[in-house]
């Protein structure tokens, strides 16, 4: 049985619907192949076929009802982020996200501690790589030297 779709939910699914048939539309404009090589207007393509699809997704599956407080874990996550934020400084980078994204999985998400702290250094870890090592973005240092 199909449960009536939230009206929030049902207009932020038809504003993604639109912008991938948007994308898709401008995409066909553009070459998207030539010879072996693609081209400007393949990634367009498939961002918004992907858009229109996971939105059309969000329409067509069935919702179960929501036990939780509506107010609670956007709290907590801007909480968080806020925390995140603050202690950048304090602590650096890499503790900070570190700490933020284990409260995030734990708390928020009620994830397994043992998976929330893996899951939270492992993207930790691939953030420090990207920004630091090879963006060569200059991030904040705290005590720990990271």
């Amino acid at each position: 049985m199909l449960k009536r779709i939230a009206p929030g939910e049902l207009l932020l699914a038809l504003f993604f619907a639109l912008l991938g048939a948007l994308w898709i539309v401008a995409a066909l404009r553009m070459p998207l192949w030539t010879g072996f090589v693609p081209q400007s207007g393949l990634m367009p393509l498939c961002y918004g076929a992907l858009l229109v699809a996971l939105a059309g997704a969000i329409l067509l599956l069935e919702k179960t009802p929501r036990q939780e407080d509506p107010v609670g874990k956007p709290l907590v996550v801007l909480l968080a982020f806020a925390a995140a934020i603050a202690g950048l400084e304090l602590i650096g980078f890499a503790p900070a996200v570190f700490l933020m994204l284990l409260a995030l999985f734990a708390a928020v998400e009620r994830l397994p501690l043992v998976r929330s702290i893996a899951v939270a250094a492992g993207t930790t870890a691939v953030l420090y790589l990207i920004f630091k090592t090879w963006l060569r973005v200059t991030l904040p240092v705290g005590p720990l030297g990271i």
